[in-house]
């Protein structure tokens, strides 16, 4: 519609009185303003590696695409962070925080819709014969301050944390520092990984390491070596799905799909099916859904 009213514009005889130069950049923004038009209604996708690899992956797009024929254009998982700029900057139609939203982002128009809840589970080994940590322990390993495992019940060995990379604002780095390390700074000289899933590979091939990943990505690695992790309790308390809706497992968090505005389009349609039954069947393979 856009080409055909401006190629009748063009037929006027005002284009006669216009250089080739203002031809050149009208028709260069004109180009501009029909491609945006058309990606405002693609499915493009960025950000949390949990719901990329956990929802989208483990079903969620298929399953819409089967159902609605809708494709997505594109599926990026860098973290929330990057995801969420990206929505700001105009790259992406839908991005993925497993976080809740800053309220510098909520001043900049995003809308966050909850789809489910995950817990940040703590792994370690599963010859490692510490089974629960409290949180300040918790806190003392990721801070570097306790460094042998018998400071924590465990065999004398030092304590071999991995995190993802530092410095990249990743939703589970934050979520854990806030929840579980009331803030306190990471320690240095962490073994860092870029995605969450092969942190729990690592540990799974190191009975003295230890990482705080989604509980939901365990699901993601290869049953061999998902044998040769556990979850630890944390306060005595497990990641359940009841502990995490009651709120009794410390260390949980929303999974958001944020739009700049409300939803419209192939975005509200992908959303509207994530909260349907089918979708939100989806989200309870690996998490707790929103909706019973």
């Amino acid at each position: 519609m856009l080409t055909a009213h401006y190629a009748e514009y063009f037929n006027k005889k005002e284009v006669g009185k216009m250089s080739g130069k203002t031809i050149y950049c009208f028709m260069m923004w004109m180009l501009m303003v029909s491609g945006s038009v058309y990606a405002a209604d693609d499915l493009t996708y960025s950000g949390s590696s949990t719901i990329g690899m956990s929802v989208l992956e483990a079903g969620a797009v298929k399953a819409f695409e089967q159902k609605t024929g809708i494709k997505f254009k594109s599926i990026e998982q860098p973290g929330s962070g990057k995801g969420i700029q990206a929505l700001l900057d105009g790259k992406i139609t839908l991005a993925g925080a497993s976080r809740t939203l800053k309220s510098d982002e909520k001043s900049k128009k995003l809308l966050g819709t909850a789809i489910g809840y995950d817990a940040i589970a703590v792994f370690v080994h599963k010859n490692n014969p510490v089974k629960n940590l409290s949180k300040e322990q918790v806190k003392g390993i990721f801070t570097g301050k306790i460094k042998n495992w018998k400071e924590v019940g465990g065999k004398d060995a030092s304590i071999q944390p991995n995190t993802e990379i530092a410095g990249e604002k990743r939703a589970t780095m934050l979520a854990f520092q806030e929840m579980a390390m009331d803030n306190a700074a990471y320690g240095t000289g962490f073994k860092e990984i870029d995605f969450p899933r092969d942190q729990i590979v690592d540990v799974a091939k190191n009975e003295n390491s230890i990482c705080s990943v989604s509980y939901g990505l365990l699901a993601a690695v290869d049953q061999n070596l998902r044998a040769n992790v556990k979850a630890v309790t944390v306060n005595n308390i497990e990641p359940t799905a009841k502990n995490i809706q009651s709120g009794a497992y410390l260390i949980s968090r929303p999974l958001l799909l944020v739009t700049k505005g409300l939803p419209k389009d192939n975005v509200k349609k992908f959303i509207d099916f994530m909260l349907s039954p089918d979708g939100q069947n989806i989200v309870g393979k690996n998490f707790v859904p929103v909706k019973k």
